[in-house]
C-alpha cells in the first residue's frame, strides 16, 4: 500500500489503522518534498492545502502519473485534494467553488457496488473549497446541499474519489485545526466553528466504519 502525502498535518490517520488490522504494510511518499512517485496495488492520495490547478511541479507530476496509472487499470483512492487530482487526471474540470465547507456535515450516498452496505445518509468531516465536475465514465456516489459532487467512483470500483474526509481521527482534527485553523475564517453557511468541530468528534467512529467498508470492498475488486 502506498500513500501520497501533501502536507505534514494530513496523514493516513484511520487508514493506517485499517492497514495495520489487515496486516498490510505501507509506504508514505512526501510528494511536496519531491520524493519519487510510485504506486502498488493500493494507492491512496491524501488531502492537502494546495489545489489541483496550482502551477507546482509535484502537482503536475502527480496528475500525469495518475492518468497513466488509471489508464493501466491501477487502483486509486483519492481524498479531498487527492480526489481533485484524480478528477484532473481524468480530464474533468477542477475549480474554486466560491464557497467553503468545513466541519461535520451529512452527505447522501448513492447506490453503487462499493456502497451497497451503507445507509443513505452519513455524517463525515469536510475541509474544502474547490470542487470538480464528475469525470466522464465515472459515477457520482455522494452529494449534499453545499457541494453536489462530493464523491465519484468507476463502475468497477477500482477508482474512488471523495471530497470529504472519513479517515479523520481526534488526532488528525487537532492537527488540521492547529496548522490550518484560519481556513475557518470564511463567510459561508457551511463552515463550522472550532467548538462545533470538536463536539463532532462523536462522529469519528461512524465515519471510520464506512471508510473501512469502502476500503474492504476496494481491496477486493
Amino acid at each position: 500500500m502506498t500513500f501520497w502525502q501533501h502536507v505534514p498535518f494530513e496523514n493516513e490517520a484511520a487508514i493506517g489503522r485499517w492497514a495495520w488490522e489487515q496486516g498490510i504494510n505501507y509506504k508514505v511518499i512526501r510528494t511536496w518534498e519531491g520524493e519519487a512517485l510510485e504506486a502498488d496495488d493500493l494507492l491512496v492520495v491524501l488531502g492537502g492545502s494546495m489545489s489541483a490547478y496550482d502551477d507546482l511541479d509535484f502537482i503536475r507530476n502527480e496528475i500525469d502519473f495518475l492518468r497513466r496509472h488509471i489508464m493501466a487499470g491501477g487502483k486509486v483512492f483519492g481524498i479531498c485534494l487527492g480526489a481533485q487530482l484524480i478528477a484532473a487526471a481524468l480530464g474533468a474540470k477542477v475549480y474554486p467553488s466560491g464557497s467553503r465547507e468545513a466541519g461535520w456535515r451529512e452527505v447522501t450516498i448513492a447506490a453503487h457496488p462499493l456502497t451497497r452496505n451503507m445507509e443513505g445518509q452519513q455524517t463525515v468531516f469536510h475541509w474544502h473549497g474547490d470542487t470538480f465536475d464528475t469525470p466522464e465514465g465515472m459515477m457520482r456516489i455522494a452529494s449534499n446541499d453545499a457541494f453536489p459532487n462530493q464523491a465519484f467512483a468507476s463502475m468497477d470500483g477500482r477508482v474512488i474519489a471523495t471530497q470529504f474526509h472519513f479517515e479523520t481521527t481526534p488526532e488528525s482534527i487537532a492537527a488540521i485545526l492547529e496548522a490550518d485553523g484560519d481556513y475557518l475564517h470564511h463567510d459561508s453557511p457551511y463552515v463550522a466553528n472550532v467548538e462545533a468541530i470538536r463536539r463532532g468528534e462523536r462522529f469519528v467512529t461512524g465515519a471510520n466504519q464506512i471508510l473501512f467498508m469502502l476500503l474492504d470492498a476496494w481491496r477486493k475488486v
